[in-house]
């Protein structure tokens, strides 16, 4: 039965209508690499600064607070200006209260990058030739208690032009030792 099919696969493929659909698959196929490389960026690169990547389950609304930091390389003659940095198609947001993890009878204020914070709406320009470090802060109505995140992170420019990295993404070691202390109690 298999071999019926290929042999009527490659007899369709010996006639004229064959090589056309030959011709227009590899066309389209073609087409389509030199689409996705036109809409990459391909002079910037990223890399997550893991340290500074982590999230917590925020006590006081509910939800998950993910800071991811990246280190951007821009290795062209001019300058890129990024214009949105998402994450599982969440937008970066300003971050302007503490982050505080709580436990049974103890609180922590949580240290966040030294360096700039991208939030939408202002442009971040990548200068020529050099490397910075951004981080960016997203608030997500999930539930989980694993671990660990992993997901994507999209980071697009004003010429519409993109790059993508796959991110891991920790618990805060914080709010790891509370939760421990918590299970120990009881």
């Amino acid at each position: 039965m298999a071999e019926q099919i290929l042999k009527q696969i490659v007899e369709f493929l010996k006639t004229p209508a064959g090589h056309w659909f030959i011709l227009i698959s590899v066309s389209v196929i073609g087409l389509w690499i030199v689409y996705n490389r036109k809409r990459q960026i391909p002079e910037l690169t990223l890399e997550q600064v893991q340290d500074d990547s982590w999230f917590i389950t925020r006590d006081d609304n509910h939800r998950l607070a993910i800071i991811v930091a990246l280190k951007l390389t821009n290795k062209s003659g001019g300058p890129i200006i990024l214009k949105n940095c998402r994450l599982s198609g969440y937008s970066p947001k300003d971050l302007s209260t503490k982050l505080v993890v709580t436990g049974h009878d103890k609180a922590f204020e949580l240290e966040l990058p030294e360096y700039d914070q991208f939030v939408v709406g202002s442009n971040y320009v990548v200068n020529p030739y050099t490397e910075c470090k951004i981080w960016m802060y997203y608030e997500s109505r999930i539930v989980t208690m694993t671990g660990m995140l992993k997901t994507q992170v999209i980071v697009r420019d004003t010429n519409r032009k993109r790059k993508s990295i796959h991110v891991s993404i920790p618990r805060q070691e914080q709010q790891i030792l509370i939760y421990r202390e918590d299970a120990m109690r009881y």
